[in-house]
């Protein structure tokens, strides 16, 4: 197991001014119709098999985890521990939180979501997306354990948890977000896609646009999840692999998963 370490850092993506327009809905509750509509849609075995790992804007691939070389596991609770910091105002932060939700919706329950878009003076400003804050996950397989380290305006929110801190200490020592774990066997420093994907579209014009598997937005967006997925599953820990969503196509296809 990691030992934990208390020792204070910042997340250290660069601010730009990030700044703030906020759209009516940013810090409200994602609404029951949409969060059912994105449910179907991460649950969509179909849809997802023929994103596969999907591509960026430019047609390229998309960033993937990186191995981690140590033979400890990061187990919660008995569960798969999947490590996420993040800030509201970080529109790289923005694009990662879709993958990443969709993902996590294939194998547990999202409550308190709220919607958030990234700083509106930042590069891809005002990117539609979620907020972590104060939202809480549910899984007999998954412990989530993230954090949003800033607000939309880029002010400090929530300092990162002890093993939090241990792991950005460890894997990520400038700070660099977003940063994912994955159960310690795989690292993510940076987002998977470019938020060039989601300009000028709102929550629900991104979602509709999931469903035509040919769209920029699709290809960016299921392509993440599907990423997450697997690499989710290439954990092979605490009896993941049993899980529905590890057994699908896409998983398997996927590099190095």
């Amino acid at each position: 197991m990691l030992a934990v370490v208390i020792i204070l850092v910042t997340a250290g993506y660069l601010l730009m001014n990030p700044g703030s327009k906020p759209n009516d809905l940013v810090g409200t509750p994602v609404s029951g119709a949409q969060l059912s509509q994105l449910r179907a849609i991460a649950l969509n075995s179909t849809l997802a098999n023929r994103v596969g790992a999907g591509s960026t804007v430019n047609g390229g691939m998309p960033n993937y985890p990186t191995p981690v070389n140590d033979s400890s596991s990061l187990v919660v609770y008995g569960k798969v521990g999947i490590v996420y910091v993040s800030a509201d105002y970080c529109p790289y932060c923005a694009v990662n939180r879709w993958g990443l939700v969709m993902a996590l919706m294939r194998f547990g329950n999202f409550t308190g979501l709220r919607y958030m878009e990234s700083g509106s003076k930042d590069v891809y400003p005002d990117t539609a997306t979620f907020t972590f804050s104060n939202a809480s996950y549910s899984s007999g397989s998954i412990y989530l354990d993230a954090v949003e380290t800033g607000d939309i305006n880029g002010k400090p929110l929530n300092a990162p948890d002890a093993l939090q801190t241990a792991l950005l200490t460890k894997y990520d020592s400038p700070g660099s977000i977003p940063f994912t774990v994955f159960g310690n066997r795989s690292t993510l420093v940076g987002a998977m896609v470019s938020p060039q994907a989601l300009q000028g579209s709102s929550w629900a014009q991104i979602i509709a646009q999931l469903n035509n598997t040919s769209s920029p937005t699709s290809q960016a967006l299921i392509g993440s999840a599907n990423i997450f997925t697997a690499y989710i599953c290439r954990t092979r820990l605490a009896g993941i692999g049993n899980a529905s969503a590890c057994k699908q196509a896409y998983v398997k296809s996927i590099n190095g998963a």
